[in-house]
């Protein structure tokens, strides 16, 4: 079995499938690994719906992304949903990522996919429950290697850097302070941010930033950047985040690390105020060991 840093670094957006199914029993195992997925709020539903036929999802989502050049090519789609609690974006992120990589390490592709549809049209197929959100989608299947595939993939790519290239990793991980270049020779400690910097997000705009002193590191959102998204009352940059902080817990656990993340339990603006953090970034977590 592969290591989860190997995992990540494999991990690409997938945006054009072969038409051959996945087995029944491998679809069933990627589920069941979003439903045992580590929680960051334990007591918020979340529920992943799969459907085997994936153009029941793809046309509903919009004419673009539904066509048969992009989405539309999925033999398969999950569906994500939550309760609407407080944390419950950063909470899904972080668990839907846990099963988008264990699809990834079965060889599977797949694509997070916050809008590109309408809430209203999704939630037609799910039968949500009372205070129940339809936050995201992956379709999911085995990646098209061919030209056209490999077009597609370029094409969006090539948009999406218009938007933002990833940043380096001394951009987002600061000292103590804000701004205070990271000073650390701890080699799980880097590869744990640099497996976060390699986190999936909206336009590749990584809207996380982490504090990072002797036992603890605090994750921060971007939430007034250009492109800090909310859709439908969503904080989809929550949900980017919480992605990073996956990605950031498990490489750090693999490592031998026995820390995890709270997000209650500490004052966020006396975080803000003693670590000099510029207003527009909201304290989303503290990691602990």
């Amino acid at each position: 079995m592969a290591s989860i840093r190997e995992v990540i670094r494999r991990r690409i957006s997938i945006r054009h499938y072969l038409p051959r199914p996945v087995p029944e029993d491998t679809l069933e195992a990627v589920v069941k690994a979003g439903e045992e997925s580590v929680a960051l709020a334990p007591d918020i539903v979340v529920r992943f719906h799969l459907f085997s036929e994936g153009k029941v999802v793809a046309e509903r989502m919009t004419v673009f992304t539904g066509g048969r050049w992009l989405f539309g090519s999925a033999p398969h789609f999950i569906v994500a949903t939550s309760e609407e609690k407080p944390h419950f974006m950063v909470n899904m992120g972080f668990r839907m990522e846990q099963m988008v990589l264990y699809a990834t390490e079965k060889g599977l592709g797949t694509c997070w996919i916050g809008g590109m549809f309408t809430e209203g049209s999704i939630a037609e197929l799910v039968a949500l429950k009372p205070g129940e959100r339809v936050i995201a989608l992956t379709p999911l299947g085995y990646a098209d290697t061919s030209f056209y595939g490999r077009f597609a993939r370029n094409i969006i790519e090539a948009g999406a850097r218009n938007f933002g290239r990833r940043k380096p990793l001394a951009e987002i991980a600061f000292g103590r302070l804000w701004g205070e270049p990271l000073e650390t020779e701890d080699e799980v400690l880097l590869e744990a941010l640099e497996c976060a910097r390699l986190a999936p997000s909206w336009a590749n705009t990584q809207p996380w930033r982490f504090l990072v002193s002797d036992k603890e590191v605090v994750a921060l959102a971007d939430a007034a950047g250009r492109y800090a998204s909310v859709r439908e009352g969503k904080h989809y940059y929550r949900l980017d985040v919480g992605i990073a902080m996956c990605h950031f817990f498990l490489v750090a656990r693999e490592m031998g690390w026995k820390g995890g993340w709270q997000i209650t339990g500490f004052d966020a603006e006396r975080i803000a105020s003693e670590r000099s953090i510029p207003q527009g970034f909201e304290v989303i977590g503290v990691y602990r060991r």
